[in-house]
């Protein structure tokens, strides 16, 4: 198959022009939306993603990784799923898991990479795990992990292994984006990646009291108030929005 050319970003590469990303040739995008049980700038990825959408980027999220045990990785599984939930994500969600400074056995930290992993799935959502070449060969067991694809990170003129991404730069430059990036290759195609989220357990009660909608192309906030009978302000306060004149195809709003 073809190579399909991607990127992946944080809020270190700061404000970025999607229009000129998707004109240079980028097809996919992964933005960094959480990483512990906390993150400051989760606000980035919520600005971001949107606006990738409507470029017409296929966009997934990323989780940074600081667990150690099971329940650590649970409670972090559940923070970011509940971040990327009100976006309408059209490629894999990742657990990006590099570090192991707790130093977590080798079967503690893959039974932790598999719960995480798990828990994206059984929400809804295809899982891809993140991590570089030497660590998933020497502190993960490699073996436990065959039912996910493989995103690693080796910056070499080869890869030298199998992987369904490649992270093969992280000093990339690409239109749109002022500071360097990491560049990826993805041999699988994940373009007709389908996220259905489904809430469990401690996001149960939140389903029942949240009814989200997804912008379509010509929609206004007040057309959309209208339409379902609650008034712009609320929409603005629900959703966080700095102006309400800017909404975004593939968008998704809570409605109450």
């Amino acid at each position: 198959m073809e190579y399909i050319k991607g990127i992946d970003v944080s809020h270190w590469q700061g404000a970025i022009n999607w229009e000129e990303v998707a004109k240079a040739g980028v097809k996919f995008v992964f933005i960094k939306a959480t990483e512990g049980t906390s993150y400051s700038k989760l606000s980035y990825f919520k600005e971001n993603a949107p606006q990738a959408l409507a470029a017409g980027l296929k966009v997934g999220a990323y989780h940074y990784a600081k667990f150690a045990t099971v329940s650590e990785a649970k409670a972090e599984a559940a923070y970011f799923l509940d971040s990327i939930s009100s976006f309408a994500l059209n490629y894999p969600v990742v657990l990006d898991l590099e570090e192991n400074k707790k130093k977590a056995k080798k079967k503690t930290l893959t039974d932790a990479a598999l719960a995480f992993l798990e828990a994206i799935e059984e929400a809804g959502y295809t899982a891809v795990l993140y991590t570089g070449k030497y660590f998933l060969e020497n502190t993960l067991d490699e073996s436990r992990l065959t039912n996910y694809s493989l995103w690693i990170a080796r910056y070499n003129s080869t890869l030298g292994r199998g992987a369904d991404i490649w992270q093969h730069s992280d000093s990339g430059k690409i239109r749109g984006i002022r500071t360097k990036v990491d560049l990826n290759i993805a041999y699988r195609d994940f373009t007709n990646t389908k996220n259905t989220f489904r809430k469990h357990s401690s996001h149960a009660l939140k389903t029942k009291t949240t009814t989200a909608y997804t912008v379509s192309k010509g929609d206004t906030l007040s057309f959309i108030a209208k339409k379902h009978n609650t008034t712009v302000k609320s929409l603005v306060g629900l959703n966080g929005i700095k102006d309400p004149d800017k909404i975004y195809i593939g968008q998704k709003l809570r409605l109450k």
